[in-house]
């Protein structure tokens, strides 16, 4: 819950995702954030390619959302961030467990939150019921066809996952 509400939001900024798993969980995440940034700009978007985002571009310096990434985006790891940050035997096990187990909540909140919306809310199927599938693509193909520079397609798409975008009922 966040403010007393059922968050079904989609985005969450840092504080709604500490809110919603902890201040543990959130600290985990952000050392595992950091062992990131030397790793994924290697990997030429391999997980993000893998899973199917949409605001993935091969020419994007970062992640557009970084800040309003979904919990999905937030909690997915490679094996090797993974296996590079500091984090103790029991801090890697806690990160392992099944995220539904790491939310701080009743059983009904869980299952409200974690329902399949799709499987991952920023693939086809998930921007499509978000009703923002074309408007992420004209934003990249405007950003990739040299229209948008960098941080006016950052802005943008990040002024989409602001307004409010929630699990339809």
């Amino acid at each position: 819950m966040i403010n007393g509400k059922l968050n079904t939001k989609i985005f969450l900024t840092d504080s709604e995702f500490s809110e919603l798993f902890g201040p543990g969980i959130a600290r985990l995440v952000g050392i595992m954030n950091k062992a990131a940034t030397d790793i994924c700009p290697r990997c030429n978007g391999y997980c993000c390619k893998n899973i199917g985002c949409l605001f993935y571009s091969e020419y994007f310096s970062t992640c557009p959302i970084f800040d309003r990434r979904p919990r999905e985006c937030r909690y997915h790891f490679c094996n090797e961030i993974f296996t590079a940050a500091p984090l103790t035997r029991e801090e890697k096990d806690l990160m392992q467990q099944p995220v539904e187990d790491l939310i701080c909540g009743s059983k009904s909140e869980i299952a409200s939150l974690f329902f399949l919306f799709p499987e991952f809310p920023l693939d086809e199927k998930g921007l499509t019921a978000l009703g923002i599938k074309d408007e992420v693509r004209r934003i990249i193909g405007d950003f990739e066809g040299g229209k948008l520079k960098e941080d006016e397609a950052f802005a943008t798409l990040s002024q989409l996952c602001r307004d409010d975008a929630a699990i339809p009922a």
